[in-house]
């Protein structure tokens, strides 16, 4: 432990340059963890917060919401609770602020009829319940929206929070405001029953129909399997370049020392402990470094503003951080074998 601690004060640069680079490493990672965890609420913030077991949609529709169009009253009695949901993508504009929504016509008498924490609910044709991010678009409670595509207005009469569907807002409306909307498309139809009901994987629909538990619905979610895939593929490569940077680093030093460790083994010290050293020093530098760079993410957690889709997850990160410091160690065992080779004899003589 000595040996360890005090060749890290002895050569600072050398090793500051290797916890510099580590901490960069770290901080990013820290930063992709959050991003990615802030991406996939995005998606799906709304589908848990309905707290649902599954959801029906038609079978030809392959899981995506806005394909599905069937009658309700065909599956709804089958199982415990249910909720019909129409939805369309609607562009919602009040002077010069535009903004891509998603709009769901609801019955306010299921499980559906959003949380107000703002403003009051729904009680008209055109009035909505929109997701309070709207706010920092500078949406506010009494506005009117003009629609892009028809003449028709909604009137925001209030907001919910945590209502997000594939990244976009949600703003919530009786179900004849979303029939006229769609040109009576979806007049008599829904897109989607969300289900409560633990049981429901004993109902057998027909053929037509597809029963969708919560999990595979959100991963059928257009995007979010591909998003997730790719903010995960580049968390592994981060760790492995870390690894591999601490062993190349520890390498070159290992090989500068290798005099050193000659005149160490010369005076009896062993192999061992000069390896259980390296390996201590190795884990030093590693927490020194993921302690730095939580720090760093602290710092800009704060600084972010909220419109950033980022989200910490300590359990998450803790995993990482001690990822992080395995790998470094992982990363300075390389060395061991260059500190066995070296023979005391050749270096005295």
């Amino acid at each position: 432990m000595f040996l360890a601690l005090k060749e890290v004060l002895f050569n600072k640069l050398k090793f500051g340059l290797i916890i510099g680079v580590l901490v960069l490493i770290s901080y990013l990672l820290f930063l992709v963890s959050g991003l990615s965890i802030g991406l996939m609420n995005m998606n799906k913030e709304s589908i848990d917060k309905w707290k649902a077991d599954a959801f029906v949609v038609t079978d030809e529709s392959n899981q995506n919401l806005a394909q599905s169009l069937f009658k309700a009253s065909d599956v709804k009695d089958k199982f415990k609770e249910t909720a019909s949901i129409k939805n369309l993508g609607v562009i919602i504009a009040k002077g010069e602020k535009k903004q891509n929504t998603m709009l769901f016509g609801i019955d306010k008498d299921e499980f559906l009829n959003p949380n107000v924490v703002e403003g009051k609910s729904f009680s008209k044709d055109f009035e909505v319940v929109a997701d309070d991010t709207l706010k920092e678009k500078g949406f506010k409670v009494g506005d009117e929206l003009d629609l892009a595509g028809t003449d028709e207005t909604l009137k925001i009469v209030g907001f919910t929070d945590q209502s997000k569907y594939n990244a976009a807002p949600i703003v919530y409306a009786n179900m004849h405001t979303a029939d006229v909307l769609s040109n009576q498309r979806l007049k008599g139809k829904v897109n989607a029953l969300v289900i409560r009901d633990s049981k429901f994987k004993d109902v057998k629909l027909d053929d037509k129909y597809s029963l969708v538990d919560k999990d595979t619905f959100i991963k059928k979610l257009p995007g979010f399997t591909e998003q997730k895939l790719t903010l995960d593929i580049m968390s592994y490569f981060l760790f492995a370049i870390s690894a591999c940077i601490i062993g190349i680093f520890l390498y070159i030093i290992t090989i500068q020392k290798a005099a050193v460790y000659g005149l160490l083994k010369a005076q009896g010290i062993s192999t061992g402990f000069l390896a259980r050293s390296l390996v201590l020093q190795t884990f030093v530098i590693g927490v020194f470094s993921v302690l730095i760079a939580l720090l760093l993410t602290y710092g800009t957690q704060l600084a972010l503003p909220p419109v950033v889709p980022i989200k910490f997850d300590l359990a998450t990160i803790a995993i990482y951080a001690v990822t992080i410091i395995v790998m470094a160690v992982l990363g300075g065992l390389f060395s061991i074998r260059s500190i066995q080779k070296v023979d005391p004899l050749k270096i005295i003589n």
